[in-house]
């Protein structure tokens, strides 16, 4: 090239082609109702499985796909995870499970895995003790926002406008006598739980158990669920309760990354 020529060189078409076949394997992801394996995108995608292969770890190493734990793949964070709330708890699922197992039974209580529902939070996701006996409720229970230390969490860093609209929603019904009542009351709560970056339930959803949270955070570092210690039966003090928040930031951590961290191609 002569000084001073500023055409820039030809793209390498080779490049090109594997670029296309990317972005079909992304949009036929997109456009799929169900996890697709290697095998199944290869033969949709009519791309040479070795190809269909490389591609994929490539895009999975950059966040524009996840693979899950039964080795099939759906879209990324960097796609719809913050949009599409479907792909995001699949993802969660499976992320969040053997970690959570990991700290229960170091820690010895039951973890649950919590995404807020309309006016209620849901335990998506959870890890019991060998107990005979315990006080969690099952996954797919529904809590009540004002009740629980993870609703607290999942309400806590709301933008005011949206925040006031679920408030005027909630029936603050007092489920045992230390349930807040007060939409104020409550308020003042949520602030706590901002400046601490923790939630407690003292008895507020049962009268026999008490409950420790913590967020899991995207990319973005906003909230997507919240991570708590939950039926424990033992302790009645928020200064005893603290012991498990170290574990809980840990965990909560760890499942952020496994999903969100974006991995460096070596």
């Amino acid at each position: 090239m002569f000084a001073g020529d500023t055409k820039k060189p030809a793209a390498d078409p080779d490049t090109i082609k594997v670029l296309d076949r990317a972005l079909i394997i992304i949009e036929a992801l997109k456009q799929s109702k169900q996890p697709l394996g290697v095998n199944e995108l290869a033969k949709l995608c009519s791309i040479n499985l070795s190809t269909t292969f490389r591609i994929l770890k490539t895009l999975e190493t950059h966040g524009w796909v996840f693979q899950l734990e039964n080795t099939k793949y759906i879209t990324g964070e960097k796609i719809n995870f913050v949009t599409t709330s479907e792909n995001q708890y699949m993802a969660l699922k499976e992320v969040a499970f053997p970690i959570m197992f990991m700290y229960s039974m170091r820690e010895g209580q039951a973890m649950n895995l919590m995404v807020r529902e309309n006016i209620a939070c849901v335990i998506l996701q959870q890890s019991r003790t060998d107990r005979i006996v315990d006080y969690v409720p099952p996954i797919g229970t529904k809590l009540p926002l004002h009740a629980s230390a993870g609703g607290k969490i999942l309400l806590s860093e709301l933008p005011l406008d949206n925040l006031e609209d679920y408030l005027s929603a909630i029936d603050f019904r007092a489920l045992t006598k230390n349930t807040i009542t007060h939409k104020f009351d409550f308020i003042n709560e949520l602030a706590n739980v901002r400046k601490n970056g923790y939630a407690l339930d003292m008895g507020e959803s049962s009268e026999i158990s008490c409950c420790i949270s913590v967020p899991v955070r995207n990319g973005k570092n906003e909230i997507i669920a919240a991570l708590s210690f939950s039926g424990i039966v033992d302790i009645r003090t928020e200064e005893k309760l603290l012991y498990y928040l170290p574990s809980l930031k840990a965990a909560s951590a760890a499942i952020s990354a496994r999903i969100f961290s974006t991995r460096q191609a070596t």
